[in-house]
């Protein structure tokens, strides 16, 4: 009898044993859309990882088959007459089909394969402007083709890529994907030398709300010169001494780059990362907000709202707009930890509060805040009581001060400033303007590195000595508020009418 194809011979254990695709997908380790392409024939496993892939799936098969007496089935299935005494045997037999039905896909690929296509090189573009503007050109229609989630690899030190322009390339990205991961290397070194560097990186976080980055320490990374697309393309490039790309080669045959995918995300994998994105912080007492309010000195640079030293009726109105569930007694339970945290903080701590005057007339305008993981609208009237509370706080604790920020021109490039800073000093994070992300990529970013931390803290630090910073008494506050009172209220009156 012929031997099978890959394809099919899985199938048929898939079948025979009953096995759903995501526990397989557990067995090998892999995403159950590969499981689901070997099955199918669109794909197969990767040559380096073969023998392990079926080793797991034969031993799970076997078991399976064992302890459903099934041996007679398997045996009929396959067209095995040899009597078959144990698992052991079973296992080596599954092993046997599963092997040798790889190597017969392998040969008809091989068959089929047009002779006249080099699969390995779809490209090579030599010169600064042909590489810079292939690069470019790649980025941007690959990762618009990506439709459920994607993973980017880039080998090189963000801010060398930052100085070559690499992250503006994604500045024409029509994104589809639901989530893309951007792994790259940091040198915190280099980030610690130069303020730009430390500028780059928060813009660049707050121009791309829709991604998703990773940072790793460059060490390991920065001399590789690759950057790997999950399933679409593999790039090489060269960098001149100035950091301009001067030779590029791209690799699109889909089996060679899942292989080099599989070979190089090791060296992400294999090294804690220095800022991870996160879904959520939670408010619980394990949660990661918990641990960060125990402390006495905190710094907030603001952009969504202005969610601290609410007034009670807000968190009350916070509470009551929260849906009746399991998910949402948590969250409820996050907000009422929240305020308890705050009323026993507010009279003794250090808080210095950084706010764009672009946040503060968004603020004004909508009563947004994105509080915990609860997105409000504050209406004229709390917002009203809110800045009562605030003149209140900082009335009653002189440690509270409330500096405001000149939005510069570059600011207006993406909506204005949409990722916020949260800092204890001995940790921080941030915080994306949940209202900007069109997809599920996650809302914060844990800062896990010590050294990393007190350098971010410094560029926010460094803020205030700008000339566009000033801080604001609580009497310097009330006069201006005095000022533009009677005009504030009309105008916010008359958009609550629209």
């Amino acid at each position: 009898m012929p031997t099978k194809n890959y394809a099919l011979t899985l199938k048929n254990m898939v079948t025979l044993t009953q096995t759903k695709l995501h526990v397989l997908a557990e067995v090998v380790g892999y995403d159950i859309s590969y499981i689901s392409k070997w099955s199918s024939g669109i794909k197969l496993p990767s040559s380096r990882c073969i023998e392990q892939v079926n080793e797991a799936m034969s031993l799970y098969f076997a078991k399976s088959i064992i302890l459903h007496h099934k041996q007679e089935n398997f045996c009929d299935t396959f067209n095995i007459t040899a009597p078959i005494h144990d698992g052991k045997e079973l296992n080596i037999e599954i092993q046997r089909l599963l092997c040798a039905a790889y190597q017969a896909s392998i040969k008809g690929n091989q068959l089929h394969k047009p002779k006249e296509k080099d699969s390995l090189f779809s490209k090579i573009v030599i010169g600064k402007l042909n590489a810079t503007m292939f690069l470019s050109k790649l980025l941007q229609e690959e990762l618009s083709q990506v439709n459920d989630t994607g993973d980017l690899l880039v080998f090189g030190e963000f801010c060398t890529l930052a100085d070559m322009g690499l992250w503006n390339y994604f500045d024409s990205v029509q994104l589809n994907a639901s989530r893309i991961t951007i792994r790259v290397g940091l040198d915190v070194d280099k980030l610690d030398k130069k303020v730009k560097y430390m500028q780059h990186l928060y813009w660049t976080l707050n121009a791309y709300l829709d991604y998703d980055f990773m940072f790793y320490d460059s060490q390991k990374l920065e001399h590789t010169n690759l950057i790997i697309l999950k399933d679409r393309f593999v790039v090489q490039y060269s960098l001149n001494a100035d950091d301009t790309i001067t030779m590029c080669s791209c690799i699109s045959d889909k089996d060679l780059v899942q292989t080099i995918y599989d070979e190089f995300i090791l060296s992400f994998v294999h090294q804690p990362c220095l800022i991870t994105p996160m879904k959520s912080l939670g408010m619980n007492e394990m949660g990661f907000r918990t641990g960060f309010y125990a402390t006495n000195h905190f710094s907030f640079f603001l952009t969504n709202g202005i969610e601290f030293l609410l007034p009670r009726k807000v968190f009350d109105s916070i509470i009551n707009s929260i849906d009746e569930s399991t998910q949402s007694q948590d969250l409820v339970m996050q907000v009422e930890r929240l305020r308890v945290t705050w009323e026993e903080l507010l009279d003794r701590v250090d808080v210095d509060f950084i706010i764009p005057t672009t946040s503060i007339i968004r603020y004004i305008e909508t009563g947004y805040i994105y509080l915990t993981d609860i997105e409000y609208n504050l209406t004229l009237d709390e917002r009203k009581e809110h800045y009562t509370s605030i003149l209140n706080a900082m009335k009653s604790n002189h440690n509270i001060t409330m500096g405001i920020i000149n939005s510069s021109v570059k600011a207006t490039d993406y909506q204005g400033y949409n990722l916020s800073f949260y800092s204890n000093h001995s940790s921080c994070f941030f915080k994306k303007n949940k209202q900007y992300i069109h997809n599920d990529a996650y809302s914060f970013y844990v800062i896990t590195n010590k050294r990393l931390l007190d350098i971010i803290q410094k560029g926010f630090d460094y803020l205030k000595k700008l000339p566009m910073y000033h801080t604001y008494s609580a009497d310097e506050i009330t006069k201006t508020y005095e000022m533009y009172q009677s005009l504030i209220t009309r105008m916010l009156t008359l958009r609550e009418k629209q």
